[in-house]
């Protein structure tokens, strides 16, 4: 069988930094291989130098026989790499796209059919050859991704987060795609940081700081205790027949619930089901088509201005400003908000502790790692000491104990009588919610407790009832 990939030494800094540190590794021939590690561990960056995008500082890698160092060129046109960010063109279709990566991989005109075929019939994206990229969810994307990535029969497949961002629905399917081209001869290297995506893989080698670690079990940190309950009585959240449409599309299907003060409100949904449409009105960024809301008891219709000044708000994406270093974000923030003087300080050092950055103040927040990103925009999204806080997917892409960390300052937050309103793709999250809400085609299907969830329908874990609940209400929004 051999060796599919083979690296000798291969080393990479950026500056002062050592991101890979003289990494010796084989990938088997034909086997799905993961590099595991959390973030920061040196994944992403040893998956752009196998794909010809990041050269090293020293060492070399060989995929099938071909240096990376000497002919990086000739690297590409046995791999496909598939990036945490879509490599897609939004403004094209999802023929359109394909079709522009069978040019670039200088696919034969005559073979373009019979590829086409088989990547619609794997991913049932066929049906959707003409829908716009951009129109697209999350998972339907990620699948476009891969389509993209598979038109030239690659014989080694690198992956970075391949399920970044998706429901578990959409997990299922893409990790069914990857298995199926494994089956037929592909090698794939996929970067991640969960455990269980780990535990997929035939084999793995564990990354720390760019270095290779022994290779040992792997164990996902040990669970939360569930929140205890402190609930006023007064509703933070309160929403009645709320509806929102885009044209003929209804994003928003007269939904209606409240959330308490103090409570941890989880909301969950495929993508594309409604969620960060109904974040939006609610945090006064998009008014509602019709229906009524209401947060802290101002009206999300007449007065968007309070809200937007009165609340925390943390979208998918983190409000950060790359270019600027992480005090520069944090003072920039606190502009925003009105926060000076005395109290702009004792907010700012808050921030610095809990996120662990007081020696990174001057860095650039793009050189951060995502799980020191995340616990940044958090902060800034608190200086102000808002009383409801909304969170949309603020742990997509982030390793578990990160997740775990993030999570601990939610938890204390709620102590201190903050509302937390989050969606999260993560079912091990939603158990840590005093309450979820599962959307599905813009309506809501569900809304209790996680374990009067799992009791109505004698399931196992919250993932059996997302996707039994989804599939019951129609299936899943594809596009």
């Amino acid at each position: 069988m051999g060796s599919a990939i083979e690296i000798r030494g291969l080393t990479r800094r950026f500056g002062d930094v050592t991101a890979v540190d003289q990494l010796t590794l084989d990938v088997p021939r034909g086997k799905l291989f993961g590099l595991v590690g959390p973030d920061g561990a040196g994944k992403t960056t040893t998956l752009r130098m196998l794909a010809g995008v990041l050269r090293p500082t020293s060492g070399d890698a060989t995929l099938e026989g071909v240096s990376i160092a000497r002919e990086s060129e000739a690297v590409k046109h046995h791999i496909a790499y598939m990036s945490q960010r879509f490599g897609l063109y939004t403004d094209l279709t999802v023929r359109e796209n394909i079709l522009f990566y069978a040019d670039l991989y200088r696919v034969p005109e005559t073979d373009r059919p019979a590829r086409l075929e088989r990547l619609y019939q794997f991913s049932q994206l066929g049906p959707f050859e003409d829908r716009l990229a951009g129109k697209l969810s999350g998972g339907m994307k990620q699948k476009l991704s891969l389509c993209c990535a598979l038109i030239h029969h690659p014989r080694i497949l690198l992956l970075d987060e391949p399920t970044f961002g998706v429901d578990p629905i959409s997990r299922r399917e893409l990790w069914s795609i990857i298995r199926d081209n494994v089956a037929e001869g592909m090698t794939v290297l996929v970067g991640t940081s969960t455990p269980e995506e780990a535990r997929r893989c035939d084999e793995v080698a564990i990354l720390s700081e760019g270095r290779l670690l022994p290779t040992r079990t792997l164990v996902a940190p040990p669970p939360l205790e569930h929140p205890q309950s402190h609930l006023g009585a007064t509703a933070a959240v309160s929403v009645r027949d709320l509806t929102r449409t885009f044209g003929d599309f209804t994003a928003v299907d007269h939904i209606t619930f409240d959330v308490a003060e103090g409570e941890v409100f989880g909301f969950l949904g495929p993508n594309g089901a409604g969620k960060t449409t109904t974040i939006r009105m609610l945090a006064g960024l998009l008014a509602p088509t019709s229906g009524t809301g209401s947060v802290a008891g101002h009206d999300i219709r007449t007065d968007t201005d309070w809200i937007k000044q009165r609340i925390g708000y943390m979208s998918q994406l983190f409000s950060l400003y790359n270019d600027l270093t992480v005090e520069e974000n944090i003072e920039f923030f606190a502009g925003l908000y009105d926060v000076r003087g005395e109290r702009y300080a004792v907010r700012r050092d808050w921030i610095l502790e809990m996120s662990g950055l007081q020696n990174h103040r001057k860095r650039l927040t793009a050189e951060l790692p995502l799980g020191w990103k995340q616990r940044l925009a958090l902060g800034t999204a608190m200086i102000h000491e808002p009383s409801i806080l909304f969170l949309d997917e603020p742990t997509s892409g982030v390793d578990p104990q990160s997740r775990r960390d993030f999570w601990e300052l939610i938890y204390g937050l709620a102590d201190r009588g903050t509302t937390v309103f989050v969606s999260t793709h993560y079912m091990e999250e939603a158990e840590y919610c005093h309450r979820i809400a599962l959307m599905n085609r813009g309506r809501l299907i569900a809304l209790d407790t996680p374990a009067a969830l799992k009791a109505s329908l004698d399931a196992a874990s919250l993932e059996d009832v997302f996707v039994t609940m989804v599939e019951r209400s129609g299936g899943q929004v594809v596009g």
